[in-house]
């Protein structure tokens, strides 16, 4: 067995072109080659060659190399400075490094994590502040 072998549940080689592919993964995937097709994995790794077009799915995802169409991530996405995504993107946390590209639809689950939008909040303490003397004391209006 390489050491590729041990690393991860399945690898594409810089040689490789996999076309029409739909992929489950339950582990890790580094892709050095080009995938074309439908990926679902728990990690994926897309080293500095690699290049994965269609729609992605899974929990995290580093990105050395080109990703398009969708990316689709419940936890963590990893972008280095070398990494490159086009498309609609979405992700519970995200990392870049300077000189790391993103273009597309950007989302997170940021209403989530808060429980109501920031403007509603904000535009509420602003009511509530306008409504205050200096002391403290709500003003009659």
């Amino acid at each position: 067995m390489t050491d590729i072998d041990q690393e991860f549940e399945f690898y594409v080689g810089p040689a490789t072109h996999l076309e029409g592919a739909s992929l489950a993964i339950d582990g890790t995937a580094r892709i050095d080659g080009k995938i074309v097709g439908k990926v679902s994995v728990k990690h994926l790794i897309v080293g500095v060659g690699g290049v994965v077009q269609g729609d992605i799915s899974g929990e995290t995802a580093t990105i050395e190399g080109t990703v398009e169409d969708t990316l689709s991530l419940t936890g963590k996405l990893t972008v280095c400075a070398s990494g490159r995504i086009r498309g609609k993107i979405q992700y519970g946390a995200l990392q870049t490094e300077e000189g790391a590209k993103l273009v597309g639809e950007i989302t997170t689950d940021w209403d989530q994590d808060l429980g109501q939008p920031i403007v509603s909040s904000r535009l509420e303490a602003f009511n509530a502040g306008a409504t205050m003397s200096d002391d403290g004391q709500t003003l009659d209006t």
